[in-house]
């Protein structure tokens, strides 16, 4: 999937990766959070495997605006 298609696809969301590859999204961190230490616990797997990112609203330029 190219980066525009993400950014249109989870615009707002967060993001679970495993070997840079998404494996759970949601709105709500909480629920992120939730399936990274059922699906990937700290004793398995190497935290470097395992990110979590925020695809952003809009463009920077006008979440720094709108503020």
């Amino acid at each position: 999937m190219e980066q525009d298609e993400i950014l249109k696809k989870y615009s707002g969301e967060w993001l679970l990766l495993f070997n840079d590859e998404i494996v759970d999204h949601s709105v709500n961190l909480e629920d992120v959070l939730k399936v990274a230490d059922e699906k990937y616990p700290t004793e398995k797997f190497p935290d470097d495997n395992i990110k979590i990112s925020k695809v952003l609203q809009g463009t920077p330029r006008n979440i720094l605006r709108d503020r």
